[in-house]
């Protein structure tokens, strides 16, 4: 079973075209300004970026429902956000953001954008293995994601499509429905098949989800997968963790 990945491949070829080399890249901390999210992506060992991609991905909706790869959501219709990341042999690319939404006119009525991302609101690093933690960090400017759908589904006036302006406190949000965020992470592989989650094995609908409120500060909130959970063979593409921290 795969994921239906039209959109996500569109934005692997956009991300192709040029990168960071991986060598060198330092962790970014424990600690985040106002209005900022770390989120620290863990894999059992050094991320592969030329065979692998992995994703973070956000339902803010606030119905408390799981992103899933399959089933269910195999139209997207639980995902609001999606941070992607990729890159070729000893390189990444900067982080895609990637924001989904109700389009009747779209396959599956779901339909995706990337946002822009302003200087100085998204920085990206590599964890170095120190403590034998692997994987990466992604910490942001939550007010970037704070856009309205492109697509009048209401009937009535639609906003202006502007951002939040960054440097604001976000929450609150101007478009976005809820603080609360539910969340899961993939890897995908070069086929763009899931191939892990945060779940048993990557089309887990039983997963609880990983909840925050971005209204309250967090000091590493952890979630480990549980010891005996499916797990592929690559160690670069076997996620062991995630953990946040951010301030209102």
């Amino acid at each position: 079973m795969r994921l239906r990945w039209t959109a996500v491949v569109a934005v692997m070829m956009v991300l192709s075209g040029c990168g960071h080399q991986v060598t060198g890249l330092n962790g970014t901390g424990n600690v985040v300004a106002s209005g900022q999210t770390l989120f620290r992506f863990e894999t059992a060992n050094t991320p592969d970026y030329s065979q692998f991609r992995y994703l973070i991905v956000i339902n803010a909706k606030g119905d408390g429902q799981i992103p899933i790869a399959s089933g269910t959501n195999s139209n997207f219709a639980e995902w609001s956000f999606a941070f992607l990341v990729s890159g070729g042999a000893g390189f990444v690319n900067t982080p895609d953001v990637e924001q989904y939404f109700a389009d009747p006119s779209a396959a599956g009525g779901i339909n995706h954008r990337a946002l822009p991302v302003p200087t100085g609101t998204l920085t990206f690093a590599q964890l170095t293995g120190n403590g034998n933690v692997f994987g990466f960090d992604i910490r942001f400017n939550r007010c970037l994601l704070d856009f309205p759908s492109p697509v009048n589904t209401t009937g009535q006036p639609t906003p202006a499509p502007s951002p939040h302006p960054v440097g604001t406190a976000c929450p609150p949000f101007f478009y976005i429905a809820t603080p609360v965020w539910t969340i899961n992470i993939f890897t995908v592989d070069s086929t763009t098949t899931a191939i892990d989650s945060l779940g048993n094995g990557p089309f887990d609908t039983s997963y609880s989800g990983f909840t925050i409120d971005t209204t309250n500060q967090i000091i590493d909130q952890v979630y480990r997968k549980p010891a005996g959970y499916v797990t592929p063979p690559n160690p670069s593409s076997q996620i062991t963790g995630f953990e946040v921290w951010s301030q209102p």
